[in-house]
C-alpha cells in the first residue's frame, strides 16, 4: 500500500518540513506493508504563481504571505479552492488589511490563482492515486490542506486523508474532524507512534479504535475521539530526519535559482522554564510542554550526516529551548566537525558571556533568546524568569561574540503601565549599538497559553480572531474549538504610548549599523571607552582606577551593594552616596543600563591589540 505526504504551503520554500522528514522513518521502521512517497506542494505552488503571473509573484512575495501568520493571510488565499468559488470575500478582506497597514493587492492577487492550483494538483495525484494522502499542518497549511483534501475525495472517493500537525493538537483535531468531510482520520499530538499504527490498522482492515489521540467516524457518520497517548514521546524513539524528497524536488524546480536551502534538525520538544513557569501569553508547546532531549552524543553525527549529504551548511535547530547539557557535551563535538555551519538556535536571555562563547565555537551564529522586553516589571508579568539586566546583558554579550541575536518586543500585559514604557523610552539610546529588535507587538491570545487556560488572569473576554470570519463557515462554539488565535479586550498600554515605542524601534534600526560603544584596558588596568554611537557626542573616555572598579563590576549585572563589596574587595574605601552618584553618572552618560536598582555595563568589550587604523581614524578591528 501506498502513502502520499504531502507539504502544502505556506511551509518555507528554503526548509523541509521536519515533520515529513520524521515521519517517513517511523513509517519505514514500523508500517512495513507501506511504501513512502512525499509531495513538496509548497514549492509547486510558487512554480505554479511564477508561471501563471510571468514572474510577476516570486519566492520572495512566497514568503512575504507566509509571514503574515496573525492575519491569516495565506489560508484566506486558498478559500476559493475549499469552498469552490471563483473568489471569496474579497472586498471584506482587503479592507481589513488595509486597516492593519497591509497592502492587500499581492494576496488578492494569489487567491485567484489557488483554485487552479488545487485542481491540477488534485487531478495530478488522482491519475495514480495513493491509498492514503496524509497532511502536515502548523499555522497557515490548514485551508490549502482542507482544499486539496476536498477535490480528492471528490475524484477518487475512495482515498483516504489524515491531518496532523500542531493544528490538530488539542481540541482542534476533534473540531477539524467534525466540521470538514473531506478529512477521514484526524491526529492530534505525536504523530511518531499514532501515525504508523494507524496504517498498520487500515492495511490490515482492523479497528482504528486503539490509535491513541486519533478522531474518525464510527458507523453512524459521527466523529469518534481516542484519548490521547498516556505521556510523550521518549525522544530515543524520534529518528533522524530524511529530507532526500525535498532536495529532490528542488533540484528539478524552477524555483531552485531562488531559495538557498537550510536543513532543519529537531534536539529537543517542550520547554524546560515552561514546565514550571510557562510564559503567560506562550502556547507554542501546545498540549505537551514536557521537556525532552536527544541523546547529546546523536546530534554532532545528525548534523555531520545531513551538511554531508545535501552539501548544506546552514541549519535551523527548531526547540523551542536549548538544554543547557548541550553546552558541554553537545557543542564541543559539533565545534570539532570543524566545518563552517551556521546554525540558528532559540535560547534563554540569562546566558553568560561564557556560555554563548561555547556556542559560538560550536557555529551557533543565530538566537533567538525570547528577550521581548526591557522592563523587570514587565518580565515578571511574563514570568519569564529573567530581569531587564539579564536582557540587556545578553544583547551586549552576543555583539561581544558576534552572535546574531533575533527578538522583539512585546506589550499588552495585564498589569504593564505606560511608565514601564516611558522608562524604557528614555533608556534606548544607551542601547543603540546593541541589537536592534525587530519591532513591538501586541501580544495575542493563544490556544494553551496560560492567558487563555486561566482567563482571570485577565483575558475574560475572547472570541476566535476576526481573521478566522474571512476563512471558515463554521458555527462559532466550532469556531472556538479549532482555531489557535483570540481576540480579546486590550490590556496594557494602548495609544499614542504604542506608537512611540514603535517609532523608536525603528530609531534603533537606524542607528545600530553606525553606532558603536566599546571598551578596553590600558596597560595600567583601567578602562578607556569609546563612544561612536549615533545619538551620542564622539569621545573616548578615560575612567580613573576607582571608576573602572565600578564600571567592571556591572559587567554581570550588579545592584549597589554588590558595587560596594567588590570595592572594598579591592581596598576602595569610598561613600555610599559617592557609589550612588557614580551609577547615576554612568546611566546618565549612556554607558550602563538601569532598571529596578540593577545596573548593567553596555560597552561591549575588545582587544586593544586588535584595534587598526583607517584612514588615520583607530576603529574596532573585525572579529
Amino acid at each position: 500500500m501506498r502513502i502520499l505526504m504531502i507539504a502544502m504551503p505556506w511551509q518555507g520554500l528554503d526548509t523541509p518540513s521536519s515533520a515529513l522528514g520524521i515521519l517517513g522513518p517511523c513509517i519505514r521502521k514500523n508500517a512495513s506493508d507501506w511504501t513512502i512517497d512525499t509531495l513538496y506542494a509548497n514549492l509547486r505552488w510558487a512554480e505554479h504563481l511564477m508561471r501563471e503571473s510571468d514572474g510577476a509573484i516570486t519566492t520572495a512575495h512566497y514568503g512575504d504571505v507566509a509571514d503574515q501568520v496573525f492575519h491569516g493571510v495565506g489560508d484566506w488565499v486558498f478559500t476559493p479552492a475549499l469552498y469552490d468559488v471563483d473568489t471569496y470575500k474579497v472586498d471584506e478582506y482587503a479592507q481589513f488589511l488595509e486597516q492593519r497597514d497591509i497592502d492587500p493587492a499581492l494576496p488578492v492577487e494569489m487567491q485567484r490563482h489557488a483554485r487552479a492550483f488545487v485542481r491540477d494538483l488534485a487531478a495530478e495525484i488522482a491519475a495514480d492515486p495513493p491509498d492514503v494522502v496524509g497532511f502536515t499542518s502548523t499555522f497557515m497549511q490548514n485551508v490549502p490542506s482542507l482544499a486539496l483534501a476536498r477535490e480528492l475525495k471528490k475524484r477518487v472517493p475512495g482515498i483516504l486523508t489524515v491531518l496532523g500537525g500542531s493544528n490538530c493538537d488539542g481540541a482542534q483535531g476533534p473540531a477539524l474532524h467534525r466540521n470538514f468531510e473531506q478529512l477521514d482520520f484526524v491526529v492530534s499530538g505525536e504523530g511518531e507512534r499514532a501515525l504508523p499504527a494507524l496504517l498498520n490498522r487500515i492495511a490490515r482492515g482492523r479497528s482504528v479504535a486503539d490509535v491513541p489521540g486519533l478522531s474518525w467516524r464510527g458507523d453512524d457518520g459521527r466523529t469518534v475521539v481516542n484519548p490521547p497517548a498516556q505521556g510523550a514521546i521518549p525522544f530515543a524513539l524520534v529518528p533522524a530526519p530524511d529530507y532526500d524528497a525535498y532536495f529532490r524536488s528542488l533540484e528539478r524546480s524552477p524555483v531552485r535559482h531562488h531559495v538557498s536551502p537550510m536543513l532543519v534538525l529537531e534536539t529537543s520538544r517542550g520547554c524546560w522554564w515552561g514546565e514550571a513557569h510557562q510564559c503567560t501569553f506562550c502556547g507554542l508547546n501546545g498540549s505537551n510542554i514536557d521537556f525532552r532531549s536527544k541523546a547529546p552524543e546523536r546530534i554532532a553525527q545528525e548534523v555531520r550526516d545531513l551538511a554531508e549529504r545535501h552539501q548544506v551548511l546552514d541549519m535551523v535547530m527548531v526547540d523551542n529551548i536549548l538544554d543547557l547539557k548541550y553546552l558541554d557535551t553537545a557543542m564541543p563535538e559539533i565545534a570539532a566537525l570543524d566545518c563552517d555551519l551556521r546554525i540558528h538556535y532559540e535560547i534563554k536571555s540569562n546566558m553568560n558571556r561564557e556560555q554563548l562563547s561555547k556556542l559560538k565555537e560550536a557555529n551557533v551564529l543565530f538566537v533567538q533568546p525570547g528577550i521581548e522586553s526591557l522592563s523587570s516589571h514587565v518580565l515578571r508579568l511574563m514570568d519569564k524568569g529573567v530581569s531587564a539586566a539579564h536582557n540587556v546583558r545578553m544583547l551586549r554579550d552576543g555583539q561581544d561574540v558576534g552572535l546574531n541575536v533575533t527578538w522583539s518586543i512585546l506589550y499588552g500585559f495585564p498589569g504593564e503601565t505606560e511608565d514601564d514604557y516611558r522608562r524604557l523610552l528614555g533608556k534606548i539610546a544607551a542601547l543603540e549599538h546593541l541589537e536592534p529588535p525587530t519591532g513591538a507587538w501586541r501580544i495575542a491570545l493563544e490556544r494553551f497559553s496560560p492567558y487563555f487556560e486561566d482567563p482571570g488572569q485577565g483575558f475574560m473576554f475572547r472570541r476566535p480572531s476576526e481573521i478566522y470570519d474571512f476563512i471558515y463557515e463554521v458555527p462559532r462554539d466550532e469556531l472556538y474549538d479549532m482555531v489557535f488565535f483570540f481576540d480579546t479586550s486590550v490590556q496594557g498600554i494602548s495609544g499614542a504610548i504604542e506608537d512611540e515605542i514603535k517609532q523608536a524601534c525603528e530609531e534603533w534600526a537606524k542607528a545600530y549599523p553606525h553606532s558603536s560603544l566599546s571598551y578596553w584596558l590600558d596597560d595600567r588596568g583601567r578602562v578607556v571607552i569609546e563612544d561612536r554611537r549615533a545619538s551620542w557626542p564622539e569621545e573616548v573616555i578615560e575612567l580613573d582606577e576607582v571608576r573602572s572598579n565600578v564600571y567592571l563590576g556591572m559587567f554581570q549585572g550588579a545592584a549597589l551593594n554588590g558595587v560596594r563589596r567588590r570595592l572594598a574587595e579591592s581596598g576602595h574605601d569610598v561613600a555610599e552616596a559617592d557609589v550612588e552618584e557614580m551609577l547615576r553618572s554612568f546611566v546618565e552618560r549612556g554607558l550602563a543600563f538601569e532598571d529596578e536598582g540593577r545596573y548593567v555595563s553596555v560597552a561591549v568589550e575588545i582587544d586593544p591589540y586588535r584595534r587598526k587604523l583607517i584612514e588615520g581614524k583607530e576603529v574596532m578591528a573585525c572579529r
